[in-house]
């Protein structure tokens, strides 16, 4: 079989399989909220802080399963930042607005290759590091 063919099987059994997971357990409840308070909320609060420095605008919402910090830059949007998690694998999801006013969505991921990762393998150090990427490559398409 192509490669392609196996990949598109391997990815509609995988969404079949988490579709027959729905019930989520109390204790991947407890380390997505974990992974909030522990990793997100602090990493956030490291970056609302030093962006604020250079009189960026910053909101920060931290929920249960998703957190967001939105950067404000002279009323405009440069970036809106949101974490997520989607079974136990969390992942980056930006919003921005480039130079000629579109808004651009874009989900993204914490380490690089097919692999899965779950809460556990995303250290604070990885959050700072990815916004920092994203919000590089958004300055940048605002510059154009």
């Amino acid at each position: 079989m192509e490669k392609w063919k196996d990949d598109l099987k391997k990815l509609l059994e995988d969404r079949s399989a988490d579709a027959g997971r729905a019930g989520e357990t109390a204790e991947l409840q407890s380390r997505v909220r974990k992974f909030f308070s522990g990793k997100v909320k602090p990493a956030f609060k490291k970056l609302k802080k030093e962006l604020e420095r250079y009189d960026r605008t910053v909101t920060v919402t931290i929920g249960d399963r998703s957190a967001a910090l939105e950067v404000n830059y002279q009323g405009q949007l440069e970036l809106d930042y949101k974490v997520k998690v989607r079974g136990e694998s969390p992942y980056p999801e930006t919003l921005y607005k480039d130079g000629s006013g579109n808004r651009i969505w874009g989900e993204g991921a914490f380490r690089e290759g097919p692999g899965k990762y779950s809460l556990a393998d995303i250290p604070e150090e990885a959050i700072l590091e990815n916004f920092l990427r994203e919000y590089q490559a958004r300055l940048w398409s605002l510059s154009k």
